[in-house]
């Protein structure tokens, strides 16, 4: 029963971990000041992202998301998804939360773990804390406590207080002494794999 309330508490803890990652990064919006005409900054980043420019590419991934109402999420995965093909973190991150919540794709969690897991190695702490919450849901991935254990932790290293918070306040109470200490060993050789 005891283990039961703790998932119920943490699957609401990562539902609302996955929603602030994404809002974040859709509030994070252009400044006024860099756009005088949307229309026409619009046809430039065409331009810039047609030509190969991975922050033109994620910037109109950003604007199908800001400018448009609706948000266009099929077109920002478009713009999202060419950027992430050429290592834009941001866009993997996004990419990531787009296939793990089927906006604008099909909801594909084994898709949003490849995209997360490109930026997470990389050193994106949201993408870690991510991995993390999958690897506890078994989402996308097989269930693994020590692996959720793992990228929670290293996302804490990186700054993400609220994954060190799920790590500690969920993950570590469902865990024995010799899964931590696994746990431990795998943060340690991941983080020499980590680019900084």
């Amino acid at each position: 029963m005891r283990n039961k309330v703790i998932y119920i508490i943490f699957k609401k803890h990562i539902y609302l971990i996955l929603i602030t990652l994404l809002l974040n990064s859709l509030v994070s919006a252009l400044n006024a000041d860099d756009i005088i005409d949307i229309k026409d900054r619009e046809k430039e980043l065409q331009r810039e992202a047609e030509l190969g420019n991975t922050d033109a590419q994620f910037t109109l991934g950003r604007l199908a998301l800001e400018s448009k109402t609706p948000p266009d999420h099929s077109l920002a995965v478009y713009w999202f998804r060419f950027a992430a093909e050429s290592n834009h973190i941001q866009a993997q991150e996004m990419l990531g939360a787009h296939f793990f919540s089927g906006l604008g794709v099909p909801a594909n969690p084994e898709e949003a773990y490849n995209w997360w897991h490109k930026a997470a190695i990389q050193g994106s702490e949201k993408a870690q804390a991510s991995l993390g919450v999958l690897y506890a849901l078994g989402s996308g991935v097989k269930k693994d406590i020590i692996e959720s254990y793992k990228w929670l932790t290293i996302a804490a290293i990186n700054g993400n207080q609220e994954a060190q918070i799920q790590r500690d306040e969920s993950i570590a109470l469902q865990m024995t002494a010799n899964e931590i200490r696994e746990a431990q060993k795998r943060i340690n050789e991941t983080l020499k794999i980590i680019k900084k």
